[in-house]
């Protein structure tokens, strides 16, 4: 495989799913968060058809044999039919002309990962479609210790600016930057309150000042 993990802004690339079961509702939940969502089929189950009244995707009754007129404006193609082999016919369909296919039975060129998003920490966590249990598994043990990464990612903003106006040489604002991420004081204090952990960080640089 050859799978690169990239973050891609799909604000305004359309995801084409095939299929209003329940695998359509699942890949529909995930992908509308992030991108325009058209669901094809002749029926859907009860929450794509709530998830389309409130805006959240547009599903479209059709036959999903009708396939070539919804891929021209498809960025990711999703066949999550109830047949194995319309999925393939639909994914084939979708890379000659050059559609990027998530698939639902197998692994195709885009995969989902089980995603951590918090404050600005964003995380996918994949197992290449091996253990899709193990990711979510991995997910929750990774959202334990999001919150106190998050308040890191913020304190390190922050001393960045301090260091920014206090300290001219870029090496040594890079070296009290990585001293404070390890600092085990530091983490400590942050799990306390994000105060208590600044605190200690502005300590760091002021020591570091004078050396």
């Amino acid at each position: 495989m050859a799978h690169v993990p990239l973050f891609i802004d799909i604000r305004d690339k359309c995801i084409v799913i095939f299929g209003g079961g329940h695998v359509g509702e699942r890949k529909a939940r995930v992908f509308c968060s992030y991108g325009p969502t058209k669901v094809i089929s002749k029926s859907f189950t009860a929450e794509l058809t709530k998830m389309a009244e409130n805006g959240l995707v547009e599903a479209i009754t059709d036959d999903v044999r009708n396939i070539k007129q919804y891929l021209d404006d498809a960025f990711i193609v999703v066949p999550a039919t109830n047949n194995r082999k319309l999925n393939e016919f639909i994914a084939d369909q979708a890379k000659t002309m050059r559609v990027l296919v998530n698939q639902v039975d197998g692994v195709g060129e885009v995969i989902v990962p089980s995603i951590v998003d918090k404050d600005d920490i964003r995380i996918g966590i994949s197992t290449m479609g091996k253990s899709p249990a193990s990711a979510r598994f991995l997910r929750l043990k990774i959202e334990e210790l999001i919150d106190t990464v998050a308040l890191m990612v913020n304190l390190q903003n922050h001393v960045r600016s301090v260091l920014k106006a206090e300290i001219g040489d870029q090496h040594k604002r890079r070296r009290v930057l990585e001293s404070i991420i390890a600092d085990n004081e530091v983490w400590a204090g942050l799990s306390q309150s994000y105060e208590t952990g600044l605190h200690l960080a502005l300590n760091i640089v002021e020591n570091e000042r004078y050396k």
